[in-house]
């Protein structure tokens, strides 16, 4: 049996540390009072998917987040690329001031 744990362990640490590490930024965030809504997002087909989209709504500012483990992996072209996809849902939010930023265990 505790073999079979291990290799459930192993198997999924990398998805499980991931969340925990959007997690972890998310709740930086909240306590830090700068935005007005967050969370993830992704559409429909599920091609397009983005760990944390944080708005302020009151200063009109919009911040993407890639957050990987390690820090290397982030892409930032590719997080703007996928933004389109959340614009064309979302175009009343296009005015707003926007950024593209990745986030890794470094950022902690």
């Amino acid at each position: 049996m505790f073999d079979e744990l291990k290799d459930v362990v192993k198997r999924d640490y990398d998805v499980f540390s991931g969340i925990a590490l959007e997690g972890y930024f998310r709740a930086r965030f909240m306590e830090g009072h700068v935005y007005s809504r967050m969370g993830g997002w992704w559409d429909r087909k599920g091609e397009n998917e983005i760990d944390l989209v944080c708005e302020n709504e009151f200063s009109k500012s919009i911040d993407f987040y890639e957050v990987k483990r390690d820090a290397a992996r982030i892409d930032l072209r590719t997080l703007e690329r996928k933004s389109q996809s959340f614009f064309e849902k979302n175009p009343e939010r296009l005015s707003y001031r926007i950024a593209f930023k990745g986030l890794s265990i470094e950022d902690m």
